[in-house]
């Protein structure tokens, strides 16, 4: 389902590239935002002021093959943050095939839907994508800035929403990442594709616990899940932690095995 386009002139509070600093910045690229009142305490301010230190949750790089070939690389870090908010998760990933190059960074809540979202593509010396999204009062906004020009959008965030582009390997972390389902039990779960203009459903299945991966030359039990996205099948192996193992996608001849032992 296509987003509804904004107007160019920005509203009151819409979203500008690149998007205003109005807090600090961890090193896990989640942000704090504090209101600190005159009346409270200094040393209750300066309790209240320190970060909560990042908890990493992974961290590793998948070597990407297409129809027998290797072609890339992705490297990736998911990262938890308790703060008075909540858990915050903070993926990042850079990944290179051929002179295509990709940053993304996605901040997301508990449940895993987004809160911030930024990408950004290169071929050789040219940017040919950059957007940013965040959350907006029940709805995420977006602004993309491409070879084709600028295009700001809004779509409406439903609950449990998560992201998942047609491309790019820290997306299904997030997925995998704390599902307790029964063998054979699925999930249906709104989806956001910023980067295709586009928001629709996916459907995650777990097919079978008992599968092994050769990771490092070491065989790793493996959960093995099938994630419907339109028409196409993506299968994707964790391990009982929910650390992603392997992705493969049949109808592209697309496969992703990740290159050490998550730790």
């Amino acid at each position: 389902m296509s987003a509804t386009a904004l107007a160019s002139t920005p509203r009151r509070g819409a979203l500008r590239w690149p998007p205003r600093a109005h807090c600090g910045v961890l090193a896990a690229g989640v942000a704090v935002v504090t209101v600190l009142s005159p009346l409270v305490p200094r040393a209750v301010r300066a309790q209240s002021t320190a970060p909560a230190t990042p908890a990493r949750l992974d961290e590793g790089s998948f070597t990407v093959v297409r129809n027998g070939q290797r072609v890339g690389r992705e490297q990736f870090s998911v990262q938890r943050t308790i703060s008075a908010d909540g858990a915050t998760l903070a993926l990042r990933a850079e990944a290179a095939e051929g002179d295509r190059r990709s940053a993304v960074r996605l901040e997301a809540d508990s449940a895993g839907t987004p809160v911030r979202y930024t990408i950004e593509v290169r071929r050789g010396a040219e940017t040919t994508l950059r957007l940013g999204g965040q959350r907006v009062r029940g709805r995420f906004a977006t602004l993309a800035r491409s070879s084709t020009g600028e295009a700001a959008r809004e779509y409406l965030l439903r609950p449990l929403a998560v992201v998942v582009e047609d491309e790019g390997l820290v997306q299904y972390a997030l997925l995998v990442h704390g599902r307790t389902l029964a063998v054979g039990d699925s999930l249906t779960l709104p989806s956001l594709m910023p980067a295709a203009n586009r928001q629709d459903t996916v459907r995650l299945v777990l097919e079978a616990v008992d599968e092994q991966v050769l990771v490092a030359a070491t065989r790793l039990p493996a959960q093995r899940w099938r994630l419907m996205a339109g028409a196409e099948v993506r299968l994707l192996w964790s391990d009982a932690d929910g650390h992603l193992l392997r992705v493969r996608i049949p109808s592209r001849g697309f496969e992703a095995l990740r290159d050490d032992v998550p730790r």
